[in-house]
């Protein structure tokens, strides 16, 4: 028998069950060499065997139907053939083909609990280490790729990601955070007219506003409209090999796609922010005119006495960090992304639902440290 060309074939015992583990390609250069093997190693004494495809790096349909051929040879030796371990790839392509779920002959072990609970502690751990340099390499690119030289984003480019994703999210986070402000101070003045205290609604809702809802309000539409976005477009140039085809080149795929939109974020986070926030007292004060007779000028008087500097710092220093979690989580899950187009919907939907859980978990460590 000829020796598999980019493949190999082991024999080993596992639990008293005799196993066959395959490595390295199983494709149509190695594909004849691997079945000869197969056949002269599937035992002939009806014991189950394990297939072990764990190691394998790349798998085509010539492999599949290796795969499948030896699957019936067992058959017909009376032996079971079961798939214990499969490897990403090895899953991806055997996906496309009939399997056990389907009504196939595969029969497929399920991994133990201890097995299944290292694996997603393993896939866990390269996230965050995904996660930490993408983090690096963007502040990096940020703060010394203008003193580096070389070719950076097209001039503008920075401009255009701030209209993007500053200017063109004004109106909607207007109207937002105006029903915010207004439904906010229509459900407290219901409370505060039996008190006599209708002067307090513009404390409630200038403070409430400036620290809280704010900037976690503004971060969650940028979020679910930025972000989103984001993620989509990194992911079809990841899907389409246009990132594989600027790695090629010798450029960083990093200072093209996400500094720009860095700076974008740090300029117009903060800005929206303010936005929210002004027109969310706006809305109070429409409601405390109109529900509880307070005139305009002494609402925004006890408005601007109750806010206080350190309140706006806390404000406007939460949107920075929230506008660069959602830009990295997005960026991250753009450039982690794998397949075609149901795999770029599922970034951007794992990309915005981590960016909002992040955003929350990052005011209540804020909330912690300003005011415990």
């Amino acid at each position: 028998m000829s020796k598999p060309l980019h493949a190999a074939v082991e024999r080993y015992q596992e639990g008293g069950q005799p196993r066959l583990k395959l490595r390295g390609r199983l494709d149509r250069h190695s594909a004849p060499a691997v079945y000869d093997w197969l056949q002269a190693w599937l035992p002939t004494d009806g014991r189950p065997v394990g297939l072990d495809l764990g190691e394998l790096e790349f798998l085509d349909s010539a492999g599949v139907a290796v795969l499948t051929e030896a699957q019936r040879q067992a058959g017909r030796r009376g032996v079971r053939l079961e798939l214990v371990k499969v490897s990403e790839p090895a899953r991806r392509t055997l996906s496309l083909f009939r399997t056990a779920e389907e009504g196939g002959d595969w029969q497929v072990l399920r991994a133990g609990l201890l097995e299944r609970t290292g694996q997603g502690a393993w896939q866990v751990l390269q996230e965050w280490k995904a996660m930490f340099l993408l983090l690096v390499d963007t502040f990096y690119w940020a703060v010394l790729g203008p003193f580096l030289g070389g070719r950076g984003a097209p001039r503008g480019e920075m401009m255009r990601q701030s209209i993007l994703l500053g200017s063109n999210a004004f109106g909607i986070i207007s109207l937002l955070s105006f029903l915010i402000g207004l439904t906010m101070a229509l459900l407290s003045a219901h409370q505060l007219r039996r008190f006599g205290a209708n002067i307090y609604v513009a404390d409630l809702v200038a403070v409430a506003m400036v620290r809280e809802l704010g900037p976690i309000l503004t971060a969650v539409i940028v979020a679910g409209r930025s972000g989103s976005a984001i993620a989509a477009e990194i992911a079809t140039m990841r899907v389409t090999e246009e990132i594989d085809a600027l790695l090629a080149m010798g450029f960083v795929p990093v200072r093209f796609l996400v500094v720009p939109k860095m700076y974008a974020v740090t300029l117009t986070q903060p800005l929206l922010t303010f936005v929210g926030v002004a027109f969310g007292i706006f809305g109070g004060l429409v409601i405390a005119a109109l529900s509880l007779g307070v005139p305009p000028q002494p609402f925004l008087h006890q408005a601007l006495g109750a806010i206080r500097p350190t309140d706006i710092g806390s404000g406007l220093m939460k949107s920075v960090v929230f506008g660069w979690l959602i830009l990295l989580i997005a960026a991250h899950c753009g450039l982690r992304t794998r397949g075609g187009a149901e795999a770029v919907g599922l970034s951007t939907t794992r990309s915005v639902v981590l960016a909002i859980f992040s955003v929350i978990i990052a005011d209540c460590i804020f909330s912690l440290a300003l005011y415990l």
